[in-house]
Formats: structure tokens, sequence, C-alpha cells
């Protein structure tokens, strides 16, 4: 079976030395896996894999797959500023038994359609692995024109899916309608927890979104509401969606604040960040425990 609902982009949790804890780490993936998540990302954004070294994503990824068991699919972000990275670091997620892999276009410089097109191209032609774009321009510096997404899909068959991180839904609507056109079985996620629902309604198969990682139930009922054609259930989750997304105000590395929502949920402990993320709000933690309370008296939602 291919992914399909609602993957979390999880984060990565520290000790308090900014060290990763393993321990700490599998129990949030239960915690999760008990919400009837769809599947889970390791690595992406939210999970800092640009603050960690190899050797550390290499032991988290092979780690958590370890814990994991199967239990549901996992992707693994392989993204790095260096091809020979990439690489090595899918190469170590589909010898652990990673299901996929989110590659990143590479940051930094500014790339042509046409060295874009080699990246991608090779990092698909050295793996056996599901390969998914992952498009988020506002972190790589250039978004993915549809023609490019269209001729990656055409000419390599295990580039699987896209993450579209992209705030003009309309880039969206088209890498659906036309990537789909020539790939039927190209699978398209959103990003944004604000298209979830438009998306699923065009044509999308799930959502790798940032308020997953804390409230994963209010993005299952929505997608599961969804599928079982109960829109009014659809809508009420999307507007409890829609009150979370303050969360992304309060600090600019919104993953230090998604982050500090896991603690507040589900751990009695003061969350660990890595230097220099370890500056952040001094009323952050008030602010995300204001925020789910909020949610809990207003939508009745047990959080």
């Amino acid at each position: 079976m291919s992914f399909k609902g609602i993957i979390p982009p999880v984060v990565t949790l520290f000790d308090e030395a900014g060290n990763l804890d393993l321990d700490l780490n599998r129990k949030y993936l239960d915690k999760l896996i008990s919400q009837k998540i769809h599947g889970i990302l390791l690595m992406g954004s939210s999970g800092e894999f640009s603050s960690l070294t190899i050797e550390e994503r290499k032991l988290y990824v092979r780690e958590m797959l370890k814990h994991i068991n199967g239990r549901v699919k996992v992707m693994v972000g392989v993204g790095h500023t260096a091809l020979k990275e990439v690489h090595e670091l899918t190469s170590y997620a589909e010898e652990f038994g990673a299901d996929g892999v989110l590659v990143v276009s590479p940051y930094y410089w500014k790339l042509s359609d046409e060295q874009l097109y080699r990246f991608y191209s090779s990092v698909a032609s050295n793996t056996e692995l599901p390969v998914f774009i992952y498009n988020i321009p506002q972190l790589t510096g250039q978004n993915l024109p549809v023609e490019l997404i269209i001729k990656l899909a055409k000419d390599h068959s295990n580039i699987a899916g896209i993450k579209v991180t992209v705030g003009d839904f309309g880039h969206i609507r088209q890498v659906i309608s036309k990537v789909k056109e020539v790939r039927p079985d190209f699978l398209v996620f959103s990003a944004f927890d604000e298209h979830m629902l438009p998306a699923l309604m065009i044509g999308a198969d799930g959502s790798i979104n940032g308020s997953s990682v804390f409230a994963p139930e209010v993005s299952v009922n929505l997608y599961e509401a969804y599928q079982r054609g109960v829109l009014a259930e659809a809508e009420r989750n999307h507007q409890i969606i829609s009150r979370l997304m303050d969360v992304y105000t309060y600090c600019p590395t919104f993953f230090t604040t998604m982050k500090e929502a896991v603690h507040v949920r589900w751990f009695d402990t003061a969350a660990g960040h890595r230097t220099p993320f370890d500056v952040y709000p001094a009323d952050l933690r008030e602010q995300v425990q204001n925020l789910l309370k909020t949610i809990e008296s207003k939508e009745g939602v047990q959080l």
C-alpha cells in the first residue's frame, strides 16, 4: 500500500543540553501512532535535519525505524546541499527499512530547471525507494515549475509524489491536475494546514502538515471524515485547524514552538533546544499552553 492520509513531519526531541534524546523520541512516536496517523516523516524541516550532523541523522533514523517496526509507513527526509550526502542518506534509509525518501532541492544557490532535473534524476536513479519531491520555496529560494515536476514524473517511475509547501493554492491545483494527468499514481501531499481540506477536495492524497505533530487527531479526523463523505465533520475540524494556526506566529522558527507544544501535551519535562534555537520568546510555553486550552474549551477537543 502506498503513502496516504496524515503524515506528521515530526519534531526531533533533544535533552536540556541539546543532545538527541532517543528514548523520548520513541515515546513521542508512540503517542502519534496511538492517534491513528497514516504515516510518519522523519527528518523533515520540522525535524531540524539542518541542525544535525550526518552521523546524528543516521543514528536517529536507524533507531526510530527500528522502533516504529512497520506499524506505519515511514518517509525519511534526506535533504542536503551535497548530492553525495543525499545519496548516502538515501542508501542508509533504504538499508534500515524506510518506505520512501523526501528530497528537498539543494538550497543556497539558485539552480536552473536543467540542474534541478539532473539532481532529482540522480537521486531517483540510485535507489529502489519511492522518491518524494519536497517543494518549499521559502527555504530553498525557488519554486519548482509544474513542467519540471511533470518531466521528472514521466521519466522516473519511482519519483512517486510531492510535498507542496507553497502558499499559492493555484500551484497545488496545477500540480494535482497536470501531473496526475500523465501519472495518475503520482501522490500529492499538501503541507500548509489550512490547505488540507480544499486540497483533498480537488484530489490531493493527504497532508504532511505542522499541527499534526502535536494535535494529530484533528488532522486525522478531518481526513477520515472527508473519506467517509461526512463534510460537516470535515469542516468542523478544518475550523479547529484554522484556530491552531496562531502556533506559527509565536517564534520565527516554527519547529521551536511545535516542540514546546509536544512537551506541553505529552511530557512533563522542559523542551530541549539546540543553539541558536535555544533563543526564543520567554513566554513561548505560556502562549502554547493558552492556545491548546482555548481549543479545548471552545471546540471541546481534548488535547
